[in-house]
């Protein structure tokens, strides 16, 4: 290859990667639910206050919840929540899936059980994104399971959730 050729080849990289720098990081997230989301998840069967809830999608399709970690009432009574560990993917017409795992472990005004591990939740979340990718919308179904496994409660609710941009600083 000439000397001159090899010019083009390095000049015409270069400007594709200048070109690529002004992308935000982000901006393939549109599409799917990678990076973190603040929202509110609530049951649809039992009068529960909303569950506020901070969900991080990772690109290799890990899944990490967090939120408040003592529950004061739940079917297993006062307990201690884990965070929540998972994965995501795609599923059928642009919507996703997910499932997590969390442990619960008796709080210390626990009746019977302070301080032992009494349970885990799994949910499962079925959901779109909408509003450009900025927002995501869905149902969820949480099972609670005691130690041995058995299930406590079993129920629907809905998940919604606004994506966590960064904000400039002021």
């Amino acid at each position: 290859m000439k000397l001159h050729h090899v010019k083009k080849v390095v000049c015409t990289i270069g400007l594709l990667m200048v070109g690529l720098a002004g992308v935000p990081a982000f901006a393939h997230e549109d599409r799917t639910p990678t990076g973190s989301w603040e929202g509110v998840a609530q049951s649809t069967t039992i009068p529960l206050s909303p569950l506020t809830t901070l969900l991080t999608f990772g690109a290799d399709g890990n899944l990490v919840e967090s939120r408040r970690l003592y529950l004061p009432q739940s079917p297993l009574g006062p307990v201690l929540a884990t965070f929540g560990h998972g994965e995501w993917r795609r599923s059928k017409d642009d919507r996703f899936e997910a499932t997590i795992v969390l442990l619960y472990q008796g709080a210390s005004d626990h009746p019977t059980s302070p301080g032992v591990v009494i349970g885990r939740e799994r949910v499962r979340y079925r959901f779109q994104l909408i509003r450009g990718g900025a927002q995501l919308q869905g149902t969820i179904l949480v099972e609670i399971h005691d130690a041995a496994g058995n299930i406590v409660f079993s129920g629907p609710g809905t998940i919604e959730a606004t994506r966590i941009r960064p904000q400039p600083f002021p």
